[in-house]
C-alpha cells in the first residue's frame, strides 16, 4: 500500500479505496487482520489519526470490525466481492473514457482532474439517503430493499453507532418506532425525515395465529428495543399470547410454543434448533410508504436540480 500526498484525493480516502479493492479482489479475506493505526501510518510516513479515520470508514462501510487485541480484522469480504462486478464496470467505463481522453491529448492529470470534477458536480446534484435503524442487520437489509426499490443508494445507519453531526443526507428514512429520535439526531433544514411502514409478512402472521392461545409465541432479537417494537406491532395485529424472550434456557421456554427471530439474523435459529419451533419474522415494505418515499425523491431531487441551475 501506498498514498501520494500530491493527490487531490485526501489519504484517508486513498487508504480506504485501496483496503477496498483489496478486498474485492480477494487479497484480504474474512479473518485477516489489518496493521495497527500506529503501524501503519508510521509505514505509511502519515498521521495515525489519518489512519484510524480509514478505518472507521472502512467499518461504517461494513468491510472490517475491531476484535479486541487482534485489532481490526475484515468481515465483509463476501459481500465487497458481490458488489465489486459493479465497481469492475465502473473501472472499464472510466478506462475507456481515459483512453479517448488521452487520443485527445489530454495529459493524465488532466483527465483525473476532469473526472473528479465530474464526479463531484454528479455527486451534488445526486440525493443522499438513509435508512435509521436500531439494528445493523434490520439497518443494512432494509437500506438494501429500500435502494432496491427506489433506484438509489441508500445508506444503512444504526442509532447510537454514526456522528450525527457528521451525516448531511437529504432524506432519512426510518420507521415510525424510531421517527422521533431519528428527527432530533438528523432533522436539518436542508434534510427531510420521512417514516415508513414495515409490516410483518402475511405468512409469520398466519403461523403465529395457530398457537394456542393458552400457549406462548416468544420473541428473540438481537436488542430488547427491536423485541419489543416487533411485539408491539403483533399486539397491534391482535396477538396477545406474545413475551419477549430475554434468554433460551429450559425455564425461559417453558410454555412457549414457537419462537420468532429476526430473518436477518438466522444465528439466533440455531441457538433453538431441536428444542422449540422457530420460524423468521419476514418483514415487507408497505408500497404505499414506498411510493411516498418515491414522491418526496423526486421532489427533494427537482429542488436539488434547480437549485443549481446558474
Amino acid at each position: 500500500m501506498s498514498v501520494s500526498r500530491q493527490s487531490d484525493v485526501p489519504v484517508y480516502r486513498q487508504i480506504v479505496s485501496q483496503v477496498t479493492l483489496m478486498i474485492e479482489m480477494g487479497l484480504l479475506g474474512d479473518g485477516d487482520r489489518l496493521p495497527g493505526s500506529r503501524l501503519l501510518a508510521s509505514n505509511l510516513g502519515i498521521n495515525r489519526n489519518t489512519v484510524a479515520h480509514a478505518y472507521g470508514e472502512l467499518r461504517e462501510l461494513g468491510l472490517i470490525e475491531p476484535r479486541g487485541r487482534n485489532g481490526m480484522v475484515v468481515v465483509g469480504g463476501g459481500r465487497a466481492r458481490t458488489t465489486s462486478e459493479t465497481r469492475n464496470r465502473a473501472r472499464e467505463i472510466l478506462s475507456a473514457a481515459a483512453r479517448e481522453c488521452l487520443g485527445l491529448g489530454l495529459t493524465a492529470a488532466e483527465i483525473r482532474d476532469l473526472i473528479a470534477g465530474l464526479a463531484a458536480w454528479e455527486a451534488d446534484k445526486t440525493l443522499a439517503v438513509s435508512f435509521v435503524e436500531c439494528n445493523d442487520e434490520r439497518a443494512r437489509y432494509f437500506a438494501t430493499e429500500l435502494g432496491r426499490q427506489l433506484g438509489v443508494a441508500v445508506k444503512p445507519l444504526v442509532l447510537g453507532a454514526f456522528d450525527a453531526a457528521g451525516e448531511r443526507p437529504d432524506l432519512v428514512l426510518t420507521t415510525f418506532f424510531h421517527l422521533s429520535e431519528a428527527r432530533t439526531l438528523l432533522r436539518r433544514p436542508e434534510t427531510e425525515v420521512v417514516a415508513i411502514v414495515a409490516a410483518p409478512h402475511i405468512q409469520t402472521l398466519v403461523q403465529i395465529a395457530q398457537v394456542p392461545k393458552d400457549r406462548t409465541v416468544g420473541l428473540l432479537y438481537s436488542t430488547e428495543d427491536q423485541a419489543v417494537s416487533i411485539r408491539d406491532s403483533l399486539t397491534q395485529a391482535g396477538v396477545s399470547n406474545i413475551e419477549v424472550l430475554t434468554g433460551t434456557t429450559d425455564e425461559d421456554l417453558r410454555d412457549v410454543d414457537l419462537v420468532v427471530v429476526p430473518s436477518e439474523s438466522p444465528e439466533l435459529a440455531r441457538r433453538l434448533e431441536g428444542r422449540v419451533r422457530v420460524i423468521e419474522f419476514g418483514n415487507v415494505l408497505d408500497a404505499a410508504s414506498v411510493r411516498m418515499a418515491g414522491e418526496v425523491m423526486r421532489e427533494l431531487q427537482l429542488a436539488k436540480t434547480t437549485m443549481r441551475r446558474p
